[in-house]
């Protein structure tokens, strides 16, 4: 896997410079990712400083976070568990990128929750779902459904109201909400064309370029219509 780099973040570390600020200081800080993917946002928050933990229930996804993170020369625990089994509690950080919607019924509200207990008290949760008022992402989620070509599972994206709700029932103090992605969204209208190829394992790691970032996060249109929204949230 392609080295990113310490100063060549992918593209969503700009959801974290956004709601964290480009100055926060990770060195100590104890961070946990649940379901955690590559875990890319995690290992440049390591290369920072700060000690940090993956969670996933999937092998195969911890796997993936162990070369991700021999390429970057970071250090981490990985933890083979369910995150409704896992006792976490006392991170300064907990995050999810693309984790949250994948729950119904009690669970929904549960799985903000197991963000909220990880958490000392002070102690911030940054959330990342897809947005229901993306209409390029709805479309091509409704298309790639249909022609069976979807990769994601299940997946019931939020609204901004819905999250904010949520992150403050879990005992948190809601700060601030950014949308993203606002021009990648357009892609996902076509996503039965692309969605089982190798164009998603191919973006890992592709450094960001800051201009494109700024018409990706954080304004206007992309607050508004982005493919997502993410939210952090201080625990009381």
């Amino acid at each position: 896997m392609k080295d990113i780099g310490f100063e060549r973040e992918n593209y969503t570390w700009s959801i974290y410079e956004s709601l964290l600020g480009r100055r926060f200081d990770y060195r100590g800080k104890r961070v946990v990712e649940i379901g955690c993917g590559t875990g890319i946002s995690t290992c440049m928050m390591a290369r920072r400083g700060a000690e940090v933990t993956f969670l996933d229930y999937s092998r195969d996804a911890l796997g993936i976070v162990k070369r991700v993170m021999r390429s970057l020369g970071v250090d981490g625990e990985l933890v083979l568990g369910d995150a409704f089994d896992v006792d976490l509690s006392g991170f300064d950080i907990s995050h999810s990128e693309g984790v949250i919607e994948h729950f119904r019924g009690e669970r929904r509200q549960g799985i903000v929750d197991v963000h909220a207990n990880a958490l000392k008290r002070g102690g911030r949760s940054v959330i990342t779902v897809p947005q229901i008022k993306s209409p390029p992402y709805r479309i091509g989620k409704l298309l790639a459904e249909k022609t069976g070509t979807w990769i994601h599972g299940n997946e019931y994206p939020y609204s901004r109201t819905e999250l904010r709700k949520r992150m403050e029932r879990s005992g948190m103090r809601f700060e601030k909400m950014i949308g993203g992605e606002f021009l990648f969204s357009f892609g996902w209208a076509f996503a039965p064309l692309w969605m089982k190829s190798r164009i998603l394992s191919m973006s890992i790691g592709r450094p960001r370029n800051r201009k494109v970032s700024r018409l990706n996060y954080d304004n206007p249109l992309a607050n508004r219509f982005g493919r997502v929204i993410a939210a952090v949230g201080v625990k009381k």
